[in-house]
């Protein structure tokens, strides 16, 4: 005879718990997907030849290198980051030039990097870089710091602060693109959760369910309310 008798409330608790765990599992595992299609996208695009300055007009793809920039380097904005090599500094930008049919006169373009202390410049050695590449702008995070208009440092890409800075307006400066140096790395927004890390939350979550099921099942047996009785 097959004994079946769950406490209501806590049945129902546990059954919702266990459908959040199984959803945040879930959405671990598209987030591992989507990632992973990103990575091989970026690498496609960067394999590609560089293509010129009309390719913002188009239908662009993230990492494709891009040839014919010419920055006014009079001008700039610093912006923080780390080099290829991880030294903490100023990533500087300048801007270029766009062909008439983008949808502004101007593009961000990385030109070199400004390491933050002489101790930091002689650490290992930053890549050469091999060009320019396309890239969604840096957004500002939850935590971002705040930026430093009045002295040209930036944490994130601020369009309507950066466009002062530069002396032109907002709508001159792209806000969709800019182009950074390509020394053959991932992004950083690609590299700071990688594939491999989507995939272990996925599989947290879902031992935390099973986990979940094991101790209801646990207490109901115990208490007598789940099991098998023989027939007298």
């Amino acid at each position: 005879m097959i004994i079946f008798r769950p406490y209501p409330v806590l049945t129902l608790l546990t059954l919702m718990a266990l459908a959040l765990l199984l959803a945040l599992g879930g959405w671990q595992t598209q987030r591992m997907g989507w990632k992973e299609e990103l990575i091989d996208q970026h690498a496609a695009a960067a394999s590609a030849p560089p293509a010129g300055l009309e390719a913002v007009c188009a239908d662009p793809l993230t990492g494709q290198p891009v040839a014919g920039a010419e920055p006014d380097e009079e001008r700039f904005v610093r912006v923080y980051g780390r080099s290829s090599a991880g030294a903490p500094g100023w990533r500087v930008f300048a801007p270029a030039g766009l062909p008439e049919c983008a949808d502004a006169r101007l593009i961000l373009v990385e030109t070199r990097f400004e390491p933050l202390s002489a101790a930091t410049a002689a650490g290992p050695a930053s890549a050469a870089p091999r060009g320019v590449r396309l890239e969604e702008p840096l957004r500002r995070g939850v935590f971002g710091a705040p930026d430093a208009p009045e002295r040209g440092e930036f944490y994130a890409f601020n369009r309507a602060a950066m466009a002062e800075v530069l002396g032109v307006s907002q709508t001159d400066l792209l806000g969709a693109w800019w182009l950074v140096l390509d020394d053959g790395r991932l992004p950083d927004w690609l590299t700071a959760t990688p594939p491999e890390r989507h995939g272990a939350y996925a599989l947290t979550w879902y031992l935390m369910a099973l986990a979940l099921i094991a101790v209801w099942a646990a207490l109901h047996v115990t208490r007598g309310r789940l099991g098998l009785r023989r027939k007298s």
